[in-house]
C-alpha cells in the first residue's frame, strides 16, 4: 500500500496522516488491543450465555414431556375414579377393573 485514497504517502504529511489515524479511530475503523480484546471477551461470555440458555431450554422441554405424560396417566386415574363414585352414588355398582365373564 504505497498511497491513501489515491494520492501517495509522500505528499501527505505527518500531522495529516497522525490526523487520519485520530479519524479512524473515532470512526470504529482502527481498535486498540485492548478494545479487541474486551470484545473478544464480551464475545466469548455471549456465546456461553447462549448456549447455557439452549441447554437450559431443552432441559424443560424434557422436563414438560415428563410432566404431560404424568398428568395424562393421573387424569385417567381421576377419570376411573369418578366414574366408580357416580355410579355407586346413583345406586349401581360399578368397578375400576372389568369383571370377568364367564
Amino acid at each position: 500500500m504505497t498511497d491513501i485514497l489515491g494520492i501517495p504517502f509522500t505528499v501527505w504529511g505527518p500531522s495529516t496522516l497522525l490526523a487520519l489515524v485520530i479519524l479512524m479511530l473515532l470512526w470504529g475503523k482502527l481498535w486498540t488491543d485492548k478494545a479487541y480484546q474486551e470484545k473478544k471477551e464480551e464475545a466469548r461470555i455471549w456465546r456461553a450465555a447462549c448456549e447455557a440458555s439452549e441447554k437450559a431450554r431443552a432441559e424443560a422441554f424434557e422436563q414438560n414431556k415428563v410432566m404431560f405424560e404424568q398428568a395424562k396417566a393421573t387424569h385417567a386415574v381421576v377419570v376411573a375414579m369418578f366414574g366408580v363414585v357416580q355410579k355407586r352414588q346413583s345406586g349401581g355398582t360399578e368397578h375400576v377393573l372389568p369383571l370377568a365373564q364367564g
